[in-house]
């Protein structure tokens, strides 16, 4: 029969194995690292989205809407869970992507997809069911920053009620130059906005946030790709009265997308923008998701 040899401790009396305890959580909690890093990894495999979720024809009158923009490069339909809650929950639902299919912002970088956001803001407004409406951006990690350019360079505060961002490396990611290796490097210029020396970063966190305008920035400390370092509000939103921030201990970057923890922090701040929800405050719409 086969036995695991021991060795001696250099303590008297006692025997240990040559991998601790310690060892053993050590390498648990490393494996657990790695294999949540290529879950969301995986999420940048390039596919698209049903064309219906980025149009504005079937707005209802009388609701809401939430713009939910994905990260940078990320499977778009990766934001098939929030959009069915926010859905569930009484909002119109228009999707803005910033996958890899489209080239056309391989020049212009972010700056050129804020202007998209733009002009999908002002179709909405333009619409007759939505002047009294308000509108708000839900935006996922890189999708934060186009969504700030939004607000802090193209007046986007006068068109739009407010910003939540999740998981937004507001003082840019190092991590991204990775980028440059993967097939994404046809967005060259979107994956330079986003390292901390780049013009577009340096030029957001400098530039004055609207005053009065409702904000809210949702990080985890469970991130993997954008640590609480990058995703921490920098001084000039942090020291503005309605911006805010929330920290989660146990989502990571994808996460942010699926779990109810941080849609319900989302929540409870839109309904600290006095705005009423259709649905039951008990009904969580992840449960009917096929």
């Amino acid at each position: 029969m086969h036995r695991t040899s021991l060795l001696k401790s250099p303590f008297k009396g006692t025997r240990y194995h040559p991998f601790s305890s310690e060892d053993h959580w050590g390498l648990c909690r490393n494996n657990s690292v790695a294999f949540q890093l290529i879950k969301d990894l995986i999420q940048f495999v390039p596919f698209g989205i049903p064309q219906e979720w980025t149009e504005i024809n079937e707005i209802s009158p009388g609701k809401p809407v939430v713009i939910l923009i994905s990260g940078f490069g990320a499977y778009p339909g990766s934001l098939r869970v929030m959009r069915k809650r926010l859905l569930r929950d009484g909002f119109n639902v228009v999707v803005q992507t910033l996958s890899y299919q489209s080239i056309n912002d391989s020049i212009s970088g972010f700056s050129w997809l804020a202007q998209n956001l733009n002009v999908l803001v002002q179709a909405l407004r333009n619409k007759e069911e939505l002047k009294n409406q308000k509108i708000f951006i839900v935006a996922h990690s890189a999708g934060g920053l186009v969504a700030r350019h939004f607000i802090q360079h193209l007046n986007g505060e006068r068109s739009c009620d407010g910003l939540v961002t999740l998981a937004t490396p507001h003082r840019g990611l190092w991590f991204a130059s990775l980028g440059f290796l993967t097939h994404l490097i046809v967005k060259a210029r979107c994956i330079y906005d986003i390292l901390p020396i780049s013009h577009f970063v340096r030029d957001l966190n400098s530039a004055d946030f609207p005053k009065n305008f409702p904000m809210i920035s949702i990080y985890s400390h469970a991130d993997v790709l954008c640590s609480v370092k990058t995703t921490r509000l920098p001084p000039i939103l942090a020291q503005c009265k309605s911006v805010s921030e929330h920290s989660l201990t146990e989502v990571s970057h994808m996460e942010f997308l699926i779990r109810k923890e941080p849609y319900l922090v989302i929540k409870k701040w839109f309904e600290s923008q006095n705005v009423s929800f259709s649905s039951p405050k008990s009904t969580d719409p992840l449960k009917a998701i096929s």
